[in-house]
């Protein structure tokens, strides 16, 4: 499945905290995306990834973009074991 392949439901659209969250690139966040605006300002951004839900927490997955979250992963551990993570 992609982006452009989700359903929007009016729960979604009336609240964004509703909507879809789906992993973004190079950072622990993710972005909530209730309607086709949203969806088509993330394809701009990121391009029409593939995505894979993950049931366990209920959001999704972007497989294209593990080797980039993995390394700020890593970078931020080493960051927590310097100062602290608070």
């Amino acid at each position: 499945m992609r982006v452009s392949e989700l359903e929007f439901t009016t729960e979604m659209r009336e609240n964004v905290w509703r909507g879809h969250s789906v992993e973004k690139p190079k950072e622990d966040a993710h972005r909530l995306i209730a309607n086709e605006e949203h969806a088509q300002n993330y394809i701009d951004q990121f391009g029409d990834v593939e995505i894979v839900f993950n049931e366990e927490y209920k959001y999704w997955k972007v497989p294209a973009f593990k080797v980039g979250r993995d390394e700020y992963s890593r970078l931020k551990q080493i960051d927590c074991e310097r100062w602290g993570c608070e």
